[in-house]
């Protein structure tokens, strides 16, 4: 017994010196005291352990006895830059290989549509407006995580999918500025979306519509001053009349940029900054939607 109990006090004095090199004890706490019995010996050795070492060793790895959300938390801009870089690599297994990486560490669903996809491809959208990447790229990038979507919301197994696929483009009554309704009408058909447009005019007819067309969303530009009241109540009245029981509503333009709170006070679902986050966003509330719609038929 003897012998065990020196080759595990030798053991613990290695390992304490591989992870907490800096850790010293002092001359009056020196692991063999100078007199006493075997017992004494491993009484001081024990509590110098709990005293030093332990607690050096807590600090040091600290991410490895927290809980996954506690250790990773949300996406960063690093990760966002890092996820667009791959999306316009040569592989796209390499972007699916990070995200289930920070899948591991402790990433939602939620946070992975709203705070990693959503942004990656706005992100996209401001480097294709700067002109450092062409339009076939950032098409190809948001058509990347379109498929990313579909892994993860598992979509394969909810029919019908492309059905479903279709989107109605409003501006708010009586507004002529439709170049960001257009931009968002351009992105979404090259990401295989079918869009029906009304113009300002014939904005009020949306409600109408939906009633007999089915529709996974509804995207809304506004780039000026809007009559909140009216916006809100044509909002409602989409949702009330709507074929879709889950329909999306997606808002954006200058308009938004200036007021993010109109998101909330118009009733809106989203927001999008540019065209290919609009993209992505439509993708997200089209799985939301399907997996509701199983949801409630089990």
């Amino acid at each position: 017994m003897a012998a065990n109990r020196s080759t595990s006090g030798t053991a613990i004095s290695q390992n304490a010196e591989i992870f907490c090199p800096e850790t010293s004890v002092s001359e009056d706490e020196s692991l063999v005291p100078p007199s006493g019995s075997q017992s004494d010996s491993e009484f001081v050795l024990a509590d110098i352990i709990a005293r030093t070492i332990v607690p050096e060793l807590l600090v040091r790895n600290k991410d490895l006895f927290s809980t996954s959300s506690d250790a990773f938390g949300h996406p960063t801009q690093a990760d966002i830059e890092r996820l667009s870089s791959l999306i316009l690599g040569p592989e796209n297994s390499d972007a699916l290989e990070y995200i289930n990486a920070l899948r591991e560490k402790g990433l939602t669903l939620d946070h992975l549509y709203l705070e990693l996809l959503e942004p990656t491809a706005r992100h996209l959208g401001e480097l294709w407006i700067v002109d450092k990447i062409d339009f076939f790229a950032v098409t190809i990038g948001v058509g990347r995580m379109q498929r990313i979507v579909h892994h993860f919301a598992d979509l394969d197994k909810l029919a019908p999918y492309d059905e479903k696929r279709r989107a109605l483009m409003l501006v708010p009554p009586g507004e002529d500025h439709t170049f960001g309704s257009q931009l968002v009408q351009r992105f979404l058909r090259a990401a295989d979306w079918s869009v029906v447009a009304l113009d300002g005019r014939e904005t009020n007819k949306a409600a109408d519509l939906v009633v007999h067309e089915w529709m996974t969303v509804v995207g809304i530009s506004i780039s000026s001053d809007v009559d909140i009241e009216s916006m809100r109540h044509l909002i409602q009245s989409i949702r009330s009349k709507s074929l879709n029981p889950h329909i999306g509503i997606i808002i954006g333009g200058p308009m938004i940029a200036r007021s993010p709170e109109l998101v909330s006070e118009l009733g809106a679902d989203g927001e999008a900054q540019n065209a290919p986050a609009a993209v992505l966003l439509a993708e997200t509330m089209l799985a939301r939607g399907l997996e509701a719609m199983r949801l409630t038929r089990i």
